[in-house]
Order: structure tokens, then sequence, then C-alpha cells
């Protein structure tokens, strides 16, 4: 992290950062229990609740990091038409999304004339596990709560079917809920040491949280405007014998308009080395929607380079288990046909239903779908049907 974005970011909130620091060393405890008291006088002020109220209704967090800007999450604001924050003090201001980024899942607000409070940014680089943190945010739209917990773990980054972003998390030991999704996490000195992306729903107070050096990096695009995607290149790769090859190749994806195919062996992907599936998801990971790059390949005896034109993860449809899905608003994907006689049919899927989690996990784009669904497994659907939540039993493939 250079010395400019950490001055850019730290910019306003100096003064707060002393206060915040005074607070917590005054904090103690008493009769024998902690208390976090004066950290949340102190840090809660730069939190706000942040409401979108279409095209549909949800709640979330977020806080300032200047007096008109707040950072929240991309997932919670992406599509939004109607865009609001309450601050600590009760007052409701309209905001305007300035900048997003797939990759990291942040996303930052303007909002005008606000004179906010801006929180002191930290560092998550000496976080180890065990140590104390402290969450403010609006759960269930409750307005500025606190949650208590510890770091579970440090640099965990998620199989490559998870919908959320492709960084090394901080993993919390903290009760959540939703509504808390683009909070802070605050350190024992009240510093802001991530930005909550969300919980594991089959896991029990279990959190991530997007370290706040990665919001440090890309602050500065941000606040640029720039809203980058992640990146889809649509092939499937198997490890075999230390190396990557290609088992399949979806139908009209950027991988297919380029010439891949089954079979392939991938070499490099932008001049990196690629030999497994792991390394492939982390050479897309740092890469963005829109992108051409060379794909090294061999294929046979031959070796071959290719340029391959990369796109938006997000607007990719799909055929997952027989449904053919799109990107839809505030789901992982609407149903626009359904194959008969496939696992989706025998499920009692049907068009129209817009798949919200798998096995408890929220999907945001159809591509977290297909990688939920194709290994085959049996799994459990929640779907917003006619605007009423149905789970179905996706039955194992065979």
């Amino acid at each position: 992290m250079s010395r400019m974005a950490l001055a850019l970011a730290l910019g306003t909130s100096v003064v707060v950062g002393a206060a915040v620091g005074a607070a917590v060393a005054r904090t103690g405890n008493t009769g024998g229990w902690p208390s976090y008291a004066a950290l949340f006088d102190a840090a809660a002020p730069a939190v706000v609740n942040v409401t979108v109220d279409g095209p549909e209704a949800r709640v979330g967090s977020g806080f300032a990091v200047s007096a008109d800007e707040v950072v929240t999450a991309r997932h919670l604001v992406v599509d939004a038409d109607d865009l609001t924050v309450l601050d600590v003090q009760g007052r409701r201001l309209p905001a305007q999304v300035v900048g997003t980024d797939a990759r990291t899942d942040l996303a930052l607000l303007r909002v005008g004339g606000a004179s906010l409070t801006p929180a002191r940014l930290g560092t998550s680089a000496g976080l180890r596990v065990g140590d104390a943190v402290v969450a403010i945010g609006n759960p269930y739209g409750l307005g500025h709560s606190l949650a208590a917990g510890v770091v579970g773990h440090v640099g965990r980054r998620l199989a490559s079917g998870d919908d959320g972003p492709r960084v090394d998390f901080v993993q919390l030991s903290i009760p959540l809920n939703p509504g808390n999704s683009g909070g802070p996490v605050f350190d024992a000195r009240g510093e802001v040491v991530g930005v909550l992306s969300g919980t594991h729903a089959q896991g029990q107070a279990i959190a991530f949280a997007v370290p706040i050096e990665v919001l440090l990096e890309g602050l500065p695009a941000l606040r640029g405007g720039a809203h980058v995607s992640r990146a889809f290149l649509g092939v499937r790769v198997v490890t075999v014998e230390g190396e990557a090859h290609i088992a399949t190749v979806t139908p009209h994806s950027p991988a297919d308009d380029a010439g891949l195919r089954p079979g392939d062996v991938v070499v490099s992907l932008a001049g990196q080395p690629v030999r497994s599936p792991e390394e492939l998801q982390v050479r897309l990971d740092a890469l963005a929607g829109g992108e051409s790059v060379q794909v090294s390949l061999r294929r046979g005896g031959d070796t071959m380079r290719t340029e391959v034109q990369l796109s938006d993860w997000a607007r990719q449809p799909v055929v997952a288990a027989g449904m053919t899905l799109v990107p839809a608003p505030g789901s992982g994907g609407e149903v626009v046909a359904v194959r008969p006689r496939s696992r989706a049919e025998r499920a009692g899927v049907v068009g129209g239903d817009r798949v919200r989690a798998i096995d408890g996990v929220p999907v945001r784009a159809p591509a977290d779908i297909k990688d939920a669904v194709a290994g085959g497994d049996a799994v459990q659907l929640e779907v917003l049907r006619q605007g009423v939540p149905v789970v179905v039993q996706l039955a194992e493939a065979g």
C-alpha cells in the first residue's frame, strides 16, 4: 500500500482517530466485565445505515471516509434506484453511487453536503487469531447496533464457487445478521480494520470482512467513478499430473469465442503460469470484465497463444441443472426456461423463479449457481416465486 493511498484515505480523519483512541484507553471494565461503551460512543458517528428502496427494498450498513463519502458493500447498492443513508443523529440523507468494484464487493457513495464524521482507518496486517473486534451496523434495519467477537482466521480465501469478493478475508467469530453488510469492523483502538461482506449461512456466528488495505488500494479508483466488474472466462479446468486441463467450455463464453476446447492444457493466463483450477481463479480474480488477455495453451503436441476478450461475470446467462438463468437484481438469477426431464424440472423449479441461495449460501449471479450445482450433488435451492420464498430440493445428478 503506498503512502499516497494511505494519506488519501486518512485525509480528514486524524482528529476523530485521536478521540477514538483516547476513548478506548478509558474504556477499562466495570466489576470485571469488559465494556465497549466508550468505543461505541466515539466510533458510532462515522457509521451510517444504508437503505435501498428500489428496485428491491433492502438494508445494510456503511461508514464515512470523508465528510461526504460513505463506503459500503457493492452487492447492497449496485442496482439501487433510490438510496438513502441515516446517520447516528437521525438525519436521513440522499446518496448516489460513485464507484463500485465487484472483485472486492466495495462501493463508494456520495452524500452531498452531509458533513459526516469520518472513521479512522487502521490496518489489518497485525491482526491475530483471537484478537477482539467490534462491528457497528444496521442489523434487520434496527439502526446503530454493536456486536463484539474475535478474529477467527486471517487470510481466508473462499472456494471458487463462492459468490463473494475475491480477496483474502479476515474471518470473524461474531454474531451478525442481515443488514450488517457494508459496515465497519473496529479493532480495540477504534480503527476500522475491515468491511463486512457477509456471513456464512450454515455456520454459527461466522462472518467475513474485506481487509481495510483492499479498500485503501481501491479507493482512488472508486473516487474516480470506476465500476469494475469481475472477469468471466467460461471454462472448467481440472488438475492432471500437475497441469490445468480444460474439462468443459461454456457455450458462447469468451473461451468458446476464442476457440478454447476441452482437452486443451492452460499453460498461462496474462503471462502468469497456471497449473490448477485454483491458480486459474487467482489469475482471473485480478482481472476485470472487458479486458483482453493472452492465454497460452498446449493442444496435442503444439503450443499456441490466443487473445481472449473477458466478459462480466455478473452478466452471463448460464444453463445449470436444466435451468436457463439470466441476471436479476437482488438474486443469483431468474429462471427463464426449464429443460424437460431435467433435475430442475423434477425439483419443481418453474420459469420466473429467482434463486437467492444454495444450501444456505447467498448467490449473486448466474455463474455462482452454475458453480454450486456443477458437481451434481443434491442441494437445496431457496427461490423467490411471485414474491413468496420457496425451498426446493435439487436431487443428485444421475
